[in-house]
């Protein structure tokens, strides 16, 4: 969405960078674009999303729905389907499920003469002529009995289109799969546009104005941190993926990682009998073309699931940089302006098998893995030396860079899940195996230049190599022990165990030298071990008008690292750690009535530092630009509380506040009289966070829906670089919104946005930025295809400037990058798409979602 702390060195080392950028201040649009199409555009989105919000406040619906569904016996039927058709034409007008209950609240219905029409797996079909509907009809439809059948059903069909953005109690769940917006895009992309998100230019994903989110693969906490994940996820298409589900306070079953929350990317599943699967392919044309393609296959038969994946992305991308160093006592000013065209390919492959072994158990294994390749070519950053007063040019520095960098990774994992009886006692098990390894090469050829462009010493070259190996074991039990159908307990255990080697060596030489020579100061070899054990017990239970979930955490870490010089022993150091440690949650909500619902949640997290950030490497941009780790980084905690309202089942109003101590920083420290400036993280004092969001998920009409995500965040930070206090404070506006509307002949449009009005990020002040995203998407040969067009970033704005200033340290940022780009994608769906009833019954779509997989 928008890319806010400047790095000034880490893009040089790792692959395929995104801008620092998306810069939508409607100021600037309207100075800077002087096409009339453009503001045209831009009006059209504003005005339509004023509306959208405005309109149907002013005629909201105050009528309502209710049942209570039963089976043969009297029980409860949970998440059963409720269709509301236009009794004229029978045309889908809302689709809803009983909850765990048994029981249907609907609230806001559209007015109009519909017919009601329940269906659930084994049962036969209810309907029922609900006649006319107002704006004030409450219909009390009480006890509704469903009939089993005696036969087994050929085939069932369930059409229904989800919304991109869906609230639920807990969670915000982004429904990515047959997204218009998402084809052809990656994981990163989908990210961006996502209510609440915000990434950086390094891949750092921040929620709600906070940074320490942690990632989940299929509900498996991903061992990837910094440039390792953002590569991943940038790489990895969103045609695999089939929802986002965003937890801004995760309960205590959760791993503790994460002060800003969860986001769980649910990889797609198929629940089809028989052979069925899709292609896709996607093509797009930004300042280079990228494209993507990809295959899914699944088998299901006689208690067999046999299901695989494989996926392209090739992706060309621009990285222009221009950051500005000023040194004020010294009277200079010191620009670098980089020019980096990546390219870089990313392949997966997975395959797994699930065998239920009776209507009890089931068990599953799975394999995956994924190669990336990232080359740069004579990617150039020139550095002028200019007096500050006179702007004349005191010397000149051209480093040319050259990568070679590939990545791959594989991973396997074996579950096993039993149901232990009718009242839904379970027990899940899950082993995984995983396993990274990183090998970048660096070519430098820096060539150094005086007043008048003359040389003034040889050109040097410096080579480096760059070898990570990551691997992770996990084991992980999870038994929900149901006392009746108003609660439950949750307990379980996890432990992992990640070792990381990670060896950089440099060499370097003159133009005049035949060989390199090993340069044993700047070479090292950083090795890291950490076990986490881990047990939790939660219970939740519903009285009356109140439902809590409380939970408690306890998490214990060993870690061990080792920092080796070559040569030089002396300057070897390590450290140890072993601490415990307690998270406990609270979520407690009160339905005052049909229209209101209010909640508390509050949950204690940790964010442990990044390998990437423990690892004391240096990686150069130039000579006097660069990264480096900081291995005696600490943990930070943080404790969150949110206060919630929802309006009608649709509105929802968040105020949330966190304090952090020991905040992990990104920040840059400069050796003045030498002119050099790095890039590092370290632990500051304190932050502290506010937060009030709305989100607003409209149906404007039965053409036109929209989803709306308002959030204004505070940010404040104390703390002391070095010698310089720093206590800052920033405020931020935030909207993202998002528009779907139905057209004739099977075609659906796509428009959305994203705005923010700059503000406080760790310890820089960025500017306000956004983007603007349009699609279209067309059914063809006989529904089974889909053709989606869709453009990202169309005003060109996701360009930002960013300034840096404490102590000694006075830096601006800016960038401009291959952010606009075009994509054409086409789906075709293939084989049997009936699907099985008893199958969903017996296991369910959560049975597959709890899956532990690996991170691809």
């Amino acid at each position: 969405m928008y890319n806010k702390v400047p790095s000034i060195a880490l893009h040089c080392q790792k692959r395929d960078m995104q801008p620092l950028g998306s810069c939508l201040h409607l100021r600037l649009i309207l100075c800077l674009q002087p096409k009339n199409n453009s503001i045209r555009l831009m009006k059209t989105f504003i005005l339509s999303t004023l509306f959208s919000i405005i309109a149907p406040l002013l005629a909201f619906a105050d009528n309502g729905l209710s049942a209570k569904i039963r089976d043969e016996k009297n029980q409860p039927v949970p998440f059963a389907s409720v269709l509301l058709r236009k009794a004229s034409d029978s045309t889908l007008v809302k689709g809803f499920i009983t909850d765990e209950n048994g029981e249907l609240k609907a609230a806001a219905l559209p007015q109009g003469n519909y017919t009601l029409k329940i269906q659930f797996t084994g049962y036969k079909a209810y309907s029922k002529k609900l006649g006319e509907v107002n704006a004030n009809t409450q219909l009390d439809l009480g006890t509704i009995a469903l009939e089993p059948i005696s036969t087994q059903l050929n085939e069932v069909i369930v059409k229904a289109t989800k919304p991109f953005i869906e609230r639920q109690l807990d969670k915000t769940v982004v429904n990515v799969e047959n997204s218009v917006m998402a084809a052809g895009n990656s994981a990163m992309e989908v990210l961006e546009r996502s209510p609440g998100v915000i990434v950086d230019k390094d891949g750092n994903i921040s929620l709600r104005g906070k940074q320490g989110v942690k990632v989940m693969i299929d509900g498996k906490i991903s061992y990837l941190s910094g440039n390792d994940l953002s590569n991943f996820l940038r790489n990895l298409s969103a045609d695999q993926i089939s929802q986002l589900e965003i937890m801004t306070n995760p309960s205590s079953k959760y791993d503790a990682a994460g002060t800003a929350g969860i986001i769980n990317i649910k990889m797609k599943k198929n629940v089809n009998m028989g052979m069925n699967g899709s292609v896709n392919g996607t093509i797009g044309q930004g300042v280079y073309t990228r494209s993507s393609a990809g295959l899914n296959l699944n088998y299901r038969n006689n208690g067999w699931n046999i299901f695989g994946n494989a996926s392209y992305f090739g992706r060309n991308n621009l990285q222009h940089n221009n950051i500005t160093r000023y040194f004020r006592a010294q009277n200079e000013v010191w620009n670098s302006t980089t020019d980096f065209p990546f390219k870089g390919t990313y392949t997966s492959m997975k395959v797994g098998a699930d065998w239920s072994v009776n209507k009890n158990t089931t068990v599953g294994i799975l394999f995956s893995g994924g190669l990336n390749q990232t080359t740069l070519n004579n990617g150039l950053n020139q550095s002028t030396q200019r007096n500050l007063a006179t702007n004349a040019i005191m010397s000149k520095l051209d480093t040319y860079n050259s990568i070679d960098n590939p990545f791959h990774n594989f991973a396997n994992n074996i579950n096993f899940k039993h149901t232990l009886d009718s009242t839904g006692k379970e027990l899940t098990i899950d082993l995984d195996y995983a396993r990274y390894v990183d090998n970048n090469q660096n070519d430098y050829l820096t060539q150094w230049y005086g007043s008048e462009f003359n040389k003034i010493k040889n050109d040097s070259l410096l080579r480096t190599g760059a070898l990570s190996n990551i691997d992770q074991y996990s084991f992980k039990s999870d038994y929900v022990l149901p006392i009746n159908k108003n609660s439950k307990w949750g307990m379980g255990v996890k432990s992992s165990y990640v070792k990381t080697d990670n060896d950089l060596q440099f060499r370097g030489k003159t133009a005049s030298d035949a060989d390199y020579t090993f340069l044993n100061k700047q070479s090292n070899r950083f090795m890291y071990e950490e076990q986490i054990h881990a047990v939790y017990l939660n219970t939740e239970r519903k009285l009356g008008k109140w439902s809590y979930q409380i939970g408690l955490r306890g998490e214990w870490t060993i870690a061990d690292g080792k920092s080796m010089a070559y040569g030089n022993a002396a300057s070897d150091s390590s450290f140890h750690r072993d601490f415990k440690q307690l998270f406990p949650s609270a979520f407690v909500q009160y339905e005052a009535n049909k229209n209101h619902t209010l909640g508390l949640n509050y949950s204690r997290r940790i964010n442990r530092p990044g390998y990437s950030d423990l690892n004391p490497f240096v990686f150069f941009l130039d000579n006097y630009t660069y990264r480096v780790g900081n291995p005696m980084l600490m943990p930070q905690l943080t404790n969150s509380f949110e206060l919630t309202h929802t309006f009608k089942g649709a509105f929802n109003t968040t105020f949330g506040y966190s304090h952090t101590d020991d905040v992990i920083t990104q920040l840059l420290r400069q050796d003045t009289e030498a002119r050099k400036t790095y890039q590092t993280s370290a632990n500051l004092a304190q932050r502290t966070s506010y937060n009030l969001s709305f989100s607003l998920p409209i149906p404007v009409t039965k053409w036109w829906t929209s989803n709306t995500d308002i959030q204004l965040n505070r940010n404040e930070l104390t703390g002391k670089v070095d010698q310089a206090q720093i206590n800052s404070a920033g405020n931020m506006f935030y909207i993202n919104s998002n528009h779907t509307f139905t057209l004739k002949n099977d075609i659906k449009l796509e428009l959305g946005g994203q705005y923010f009005s700059g503000g406080l990020e760790q310890a820089f002040n960025f500017g306000p930025g956004g983007s603007l995203n349009l699609g279209i998407q067309k059914t063809v040969l006989n529904k089974k295809g889909t053709i989606r067009i869709n453009a990202s970033d169309i005003l060109y704005t996701q360009n930002p400037m960013a300034t840096i200033k404490y102590g000694d340290i006075d830096i601006t940022v800016k960038n401009r990058n291959d952010t606009r780009v075009v994509r054409f994608n086409f789906t075709y769906r293939f084989g049997n798409t009936a699907v099985k009833g008893a199958r969903v019954r017996n296991t369910g779509l959560d049975a597959e979602k709890d899956r532990v997989k690996s991170a691809n």
